[in-house]
């Protein structure tokens, strides 16, 4: 038996180590993969990093905006192009380094489009935007609808760009694409292109190879009208680019349009800046949610591009962690905990593991800030969160079967048919196995401590008699008088009153002892009298009896109980005073009824009364040491009330003793 215990202890290990593997292989999966199915926490965590550290924009790159104040004063959208003209004129003059038009220019303005581009092509260094629509969102594919500004306005600028921007699942945009197209025809994006102007030869993260026809990063080749199909191919889109928002909206400088047209703005505002003119105005610009701004303050699409031109610029960039960094920085957080909960408490581990869980978004946010990283910790704040109730699930799985193994092991000790009163119903298995092993080792110590008793009882108590016995019948043939015979006949009736006492203790202890039946109490007190009738006699003592008219119902052992009432009785007779009266009195209470037997004498105090219902124990007045007993009465009282769901006690009476059993009333 103990050799399977060990080979399924051995099995149970290897099994919770195999799962462990399976959790830790779970957790750094998910970490290389940059997911751990709970994309909107990850998004969360990331987002708020961007409010911790937001950043000071610098001056030199400056948005014109079409706001409510231009559109009052220059009248309804769209305007004449010799406007935008004048405008470009006036930052030409002012010194600014590059301008992005973010305008939709691929209808014609006739009388104004040489205008504009008589004024693209003084400044030198203007992109224009053009939009496109994936075939997806047309019903084409592949291919798509391509904008492009009129060609007139196309060719004098000096590139054109792309602007879309690339919308997460939650509808919030948290990147752009650096290059976009169909199949073989793809553009830079507008901020990509704006920079290339306003900084020649600046080292930026390298788009896909263009096969266009060759006419450059401006990426005008392929397209040979106002609006047409992009060559057929597949939209594809090339170099993400996280966006390391600086701030929310209105974190870059802005200036009013018509500020500017009218020469309200100081010339130095654009000295070698980077200009980008866009609407701002609510119901004219394209915005969008970011993880800086909320629904109601949403970002205008061209202060997404210009934070986007800030950070290419200034070489700030944001990438997820390789595959193996993702992964390691998922289940080292995880590994620490499990170390901790392998060498100290509990307590000690959980303590652990909940400081580790912000030091993890702090180490994220380190990440973040310090080195461009944008790492997802949901992975290792699951991994965390799962960890402390497998570990108390293992732990209690153990533990559940050491309690069973050693459950059966204190069994094996106990007798073949000693019974085990443990209910299966109440509690979870733990609390269950818990109290079957508390009873088993309840009984076992019980079976010892009796064992022990009945050592001392054969020892001493039946011993001594025995051999008094012995001696006196050796010395009877001396003593011619009869007193010899007389000693021995008290010595022998002792013993055998110590004998019978033990047996009938015994017998009210074994669990198969008791033969229940529905009786009637008032019978029970009756016979119990009767069978002491004869003592009070020879002892001048009156025994009164009380009971009441209705049955006294209970269920129990007729023979035990009478045997408890009897030594209620007994007890009386003997430790009472001579010529006195033993009341016997039955009654009911709440929950059953109530047998007293109150006897007239030396009252005892407490303390002195507690420890009669012992084994062996008897009290230390005259009476009992003028009287002969084996101390085992009472301890046959509690232990038949106690068998039969009641108990046994003492109460001071006005002129003596009183004892009583309490017994539940018969069920139904």
């Amino acid at each position: 038996m103990r050799s399977a215990w060990l080979a399924d202890a051995r099995f149970r290990r290897r099994l919770h180590a195999l799962g462990w593997a399976c959790f830790i292989g779970a957790v750094a999966g998910a970490g290389a993969l940059g997911t751990s199915g709970v994309g909107r926490l990850d998004a969360l965590i990331t987002d708020a990093f961007l409010h911790w550290s937001p950043r000071a924009l610098p001056d030199d790159v400056v948005i014109v905006a079409v706001d409510d104040a231009s559109l009052a004063a220059l009248g309804r959208w769209p305007w004449p192009r010799d406007v935008h003209a004048r405008l470009l004129d006036r930052l030409t003059a002012a010194g600014s380094r590059a301008v992005g038009l973010d305008l939709i220019l691929s209808e014609p303005d006739p009388a104004h489009d040489a205008a504009l581009a008589a004024a693209l092509r003084r400044h030198g260094h203007v992109v224009l935007p053009l939009h496109f629509t994936p075939g997806q969102m047309l019903g084409q594919t592949p291919g798509g609808m391509v904008s492009l500004p009129v060609p007139a306005l196309a060719g004098a600028a000096a590139g054109l760009g792309q602007l879309h921007v690339d919308r997460d699942a939650d509808g919030l945009v948290r990147a752009l694409f650096l290059r976009e197209g169909f199949g073989s025809v793809s553009w830079d994006h507008f901020a990509v292109a704006l920079l290339r102007q306003a900084r020649p030869g600046i080292d930026l993260p390298e788009p896909a190879p263009d096969p266009a026809d060759g006419t450059g990063a401006a990426g005008t080749a392929g397209t040979a009208g106002r609006a047409g199909r992009a060559e057929a191919g597949r939209w594809n889109r090339s170099a993400r680019f996280l966006i390391p928002f600086a701030g929310p909206p209105g974190s870059v400088r802005r200036v009013s349009y018509v500020d500017v047209l009218r020469g309200r703005v100081d010339a130095a505002t654009f000295k070698e800046a980077t200009v980008l003119v866009g609407a701002t105005a609510p119901g004219l610009t394209d915005a969008y949610p970011t993880p800086v701004s909320r629904t109601e303050a949403l970002m205008p699409g061209v202060e997404i591009t210009a934070q986007a031109l800030v950070a290419l610029r200034e070489g700030r960039t944001l990438r997820p962690p390789t595959w193996w960094q993702g992964a390691l920085l998922a289940v080292t957080p995880l590994l620490l905990a499990l170390a901790v909960l392998r060498r100290t408490r509990p307590r000690v581990g959980l303590g652990v593991a909940l400081a580790l869980m912000p030091a993890i978004v702090m180490l994220a946010w380190a990440l973040h800030h310090l080195a461009g990283v944008v790492w997802a910790p949901s992975a290792a704040l699951a991994g965390l969160a799962l960890v402390i109730p497998l570990w108390s699930w293992q732990r209690l799985e153990t533990a559940l079967a050491y309690l069973e193994r050693e459950f059966h092991r204190v069994r094996e000790r106990l007798p073949p048919r000693d019974g085990l009163a443990v209910s299966a119903s109440g509690g979870d298995p733990l609390d269950r196995r818990m109290a079957a092993l508390t009873a088993a080792a309840s009984r076992l110590r019980q079976l010892e401590g009796q064992r022990r008793e009945a050592m001392d009882f054969l020892s001493h108590d039946l011993r001594a008699p025995l051999s008094a016995t012995l001696a006196l019948i050796e010395l009877a043939d001396a003593d011619a008088n009869g007193a010899t015979l007389a000693a021995i006949e008290v010595q022998t009736r002792r013993a055998l009153a110590l004998a019978e006492g033990f047996v009938e203790l015994a017998r009210a202890e074994a669990p198969e002892a008791l033969r229940t039946a529905p009786l009637d109490l008032r019978d029970v007190i009756v016979e119990a009298v009767d069978g002491a009738w004869s003592e009070a006699r020879q002892r001048g003592v009156a025994i009164e009896t009380r009971a009441p008219d209705e049955e006294a119902v209970c269920d129990g052992d007729v023979a035990l109980l009478v045997r408890a009432v009897g030594n209620l009785v007994d007890n009386a007779l003997k430790y009472g005073r001579a010529g006195g009266v033993v009341r016997c009195e039955l009654s009911r209470t709440a929950t059953g009824w109530r047998i007293d037997v109150a006897s007239q004498g030396e009252p005892l105090a407490p303390a002195e009364a507690a420890p009669l219902f012992d084994r062996f124990a008897r009290a230390a007045g005259g009476a009992a040491r003028a009287t002969a007993g084996a101390g085992l009465g009472l301890a046959i009282v509690r232990s038949v009330a106690r068998r039969h769901g009641g108990d046994a006690g003492w109460r001071p009476a006005d002129d003596g003793n009183l004892f009583f059993i309490e017994l539940p009333r018969a069920a139904g």
